[in-house]
C-alpha cells in the first residue's frame, strides 16, 4: 500500500487517490529515508537543530522573514499544535492587558472566536473550538472561552476581549466555499485594531501552490500570527507543525513538547518541495481541467477551488457519491451533505492528472446513470397510480349507468354505496321501493312527465332526477324554507 493507491487494486500503481495530497507532496511514500535517519540517531528527542532547520526551510519556501516565521514546533498530533497556539495567544493577551489590570481596570475574560462549521480535531480542546455541534457531545466537558460565529458575522464579533481569531481557509458552514480576499483583509485589519491574534488552522490543507505555501497568503496576501500545518507533511501520521510569528514565539518556553520524529518527516517533505520547486506549479490547472471535463454533468452544481484543493458541489447527496466512488476505488472527503473535496498531490504528472479526472468523471456518469434508472421506475409507479383512478371512476360510472329503477337488485347495490357516502340515501331508496310497490301507476305517470320535460335525457340523468324526487319525498315532513328554495 502506498499513498497513491493499492498495488492489489485493479488499476494498479498507476492511479492517484483523490486526497493523496494530504499524505505527501507526491502522493507516494517518500519518507523512508527520513524514518531511517531518525532511527539511526543516538537520541530520539531533544534535537534543537531540527527546529532551526525546519524554520529555514519554511522561510525559503514562503520568502518570509523572521517576523512572520520566528519559530516552528513539530508536535505529535495536530491537536497538540492547536493547544500550543492557544496557550501562546492567551499569554500574549494577558501580557497586553496587564497594564490595565494594574491600573484597576478589570479586563474582560479572553475568548477564542471560531467559525461555525469548522473542524479543528478530536481532542477535548479541539472539539470545543470546532464549530460543529456534533463534535461536542454531552460526554465532553464544555470549556469556557470558546464562541462561534458564521463567516458573514465573524469580523464584527471581534472585539477587545477576543484574544484569538481561529479560522480555516474554507468556510464549511455550507457546502464549503473558500474565504474571499475581502474577508481575509477585513479580518486581518480588525485583529490589528483589537490586538487579537489571528491563528489559521491549515492542518487539513496541503501547500496551496501558485507560488504560495499558505492559502491565506495566496488569496489575500496577508500574514497570520500562527499557522497550524499537517496535511501533506507527515505521511499518514497524526503529527502537526505549529508556525509562530515573532509576536507569539516568545510566549512558548523550552518546556513546550515537540516531536523529533514528526520533525524529520516534515523536514523531508519540505525538502522535496524545495528541490522540485513545487510551489511554482500552477495549481489551478487541476481545477480548470476538471471543470472543463465535467461541465456537462447535470449532477454537478458548482466547483470551488482554493489552490490545489477543489470542492465539488453536487446535486446528489455526498454519501451517494462515496458509494458510487467505491466502484472506481476513488476516495474523496465529504465536506457537507452535498459536496466532496479533492486534494491531489501537488507534484502530479499530466498523465496522472488525466487518469484522476477520468475516474472522477466516471463516478459522476455512474451517478447520472443511477438517476436515469430511478426516474423510469418512478414514472411507472406514477402512471400506475394515475391509471387506477380512472378505473375506479369508470367502475362507479358503470354502476350508475347500470342502475335500472325497475330492476329488483338495483336498490341493494345502491344501498352498499350509500353506507359510506350518503347515509340518508338508504332510507330514501327503501321508501321509494315501498312507494313503487304501492302505486306503480303514479311512477309511470312521473316517468312520462320526466320524458316530456327532459327532452330525451339519458339513463343517468333519469336516475339523478329520481333520487332527487325520493329525497324530496323523504324530507317533506321536515320541510323548511331553505330546503324548499334549494329544491
Amino acid at each position: 500500500m502506498n499513498a497513491s493507491g493499492s498495488g492489489d487494486g485493479p488499476l494498479g500503481d498507476n492511479w492517484i487517490n483523490a486526497i493523496a495530497g494530504r499524505l505527501s507532496p507526491t502522493g507516494a511514500n517518500s519518507f523512508r529515508d527520513a524514518l531511517h535517519q531518525f532511527a539511526d540517531q543516538p537520541k530520539w528527542h531533544g534535537d534543537a537543530a531540527l527546529r532551526t532547520t525546519v524554520v529555514a526551510q519554511l522561510r525559503t519556501l514562503t520568502n518570509a522573514d523572521a517576523s512572520t516565521i520566528a519559530d516552528c514546533v513539530p508536535t505529535s498530533t495536530r491537536d497538540q499544535a492547536l493547544e500550543h497556539a492557544l496557550v501562546a495567544a492567551r499569554r500574549h493577551y494577558q501580557s497586553q492587558n496587564a497594564a490595565d489590570e494594574s491600573a484597576g481596570d478589570a479586563a474582560l475574560p479572553p475568548k477564542c472566536l471560531c467559525l461555525v462549521g469548522s473542524d479543528h480535531g478530536r481532542g477535548i480542546v479541539a472539539r470545543m473550538a470546532s464549530g460543529k455541534p456534533s463534535l461536542r457531545g454531552n460526554e465532553w466537558p464544555l470549556l469556557p472561552g470558546f464562541v462561534h460565529a458564521p463567516a458573514d458575522r465573524f469580523v464584527e464579533r471581534i472585539d477587545s476581549s477576543t484574544a484569538i481569531a481561529l479560522v480555516s481557509p474554507v468556510d464549511f458552514s455550507g457546502v464549503g466555499q473558500p474565504l474571499t480576499a475581502e474577508w481575509w483583509a477585513a479580518c486581518r485589519e480588525r485583529c490589528d485594531e483589537t490586538g487579537t491574534r489571528l491563528i489559521v488552522d491549515h492542518s487539513d490543507f496541503p501547500a496551496a501552490g501558485n507560488g504560495y505555501f499558505f492559502a491565506h497568503e495566496m488569496v489575500a496576501g496577508i500574514s497570520a500570527d500562527a499557522v497550524i500545518l499537517s496535511a501533506g507533511l507527515s505521511g499518514d501520521l497524526p503529527g502537526g507543525l505549529l508556525v509562530l510569528s515573532e509576536s507569539l514565539a516568545s510566549h512558548l518556553d523550552d518546556t513546550t513538547q515537540s516531536s523529533d520524529l514528526v520533525g524529520h518527516l516534515i523536514s523531508s517533505a519540505l525538502s522535496t518541495l524545495i528541490e522540485t520547486d513545487a510551489l511554482a506549479i500552477e495549481a489551478d490547472a487541476f481545477a480548470i481541467a476538471l471543470a472543463e471535463r465535467i461541465a456537462t454533468r447535470g449532477c454537478v452544481r458548482d466547483l470551488h477551488a482554493c489552490g490545489h484543493t477543489v470542492i465539488l458541489e453536487l446535486d446528489v447527496e455526498s454519501q451517494a457519491w462515496s458509494q458510487q466512488a467505491k466502484t472506481e476505488q476513488l476516495v474523496a472527503h465529504q465536506c457537507s451533505e452535498h459536496s466532496v473535496l479533492f486534494q491531489p498531490p501537488l507534484l502530479i504528472t499530466d498523465e496522472q492528472r488525466s487518469i484522476l479526472i477520468d475516474r472522477i468523471d466516471a463516478v459522476l456518469a455512474g451517478l447520472e446513470g443511477n438517476q436515469e434508472l430511478a426516474q423510469p421506475a418512478s414514472d411507472s409507479a406514477t402512471n400506475a397510480d394515475e391509471a387506477e383512478v380512472p378505473s375506479d371512476i369508470a367502475s362507479e360510472n358503470d354502476a350508475d349507468d347500470a342502475y335500472d329503477p325497475d330492476d329488483e337488485h338495483a336498490p341493494d347495490e345502491t344501498d352498499e354505496e350509500s353506507d359510506v357516502d350518503e347515509p340518508e340515501a338508504e332510507d330514501a331508496f327503501e321508501e321509494d321501493e315501498l312507494d313503487e310497490s304501492a302505486d306503480d301507476d303514479l311512477e309511470d305517470e312521473d316517468e312520462i312527465d320526466d320524458e316530456d320535460e327532459g327532452g330525451g335525457e339519458d339513463d343517468e340523468d333519469q336516475t339523478e332526477q329520481d333520487e332527487t324526487e325520493l329525497e324530496i319525498n323523504e324530507l317533506d315532513e321536515f320541510e323548511s324554507n331553505e330546503e324548499t328554495e334549494k329544491l
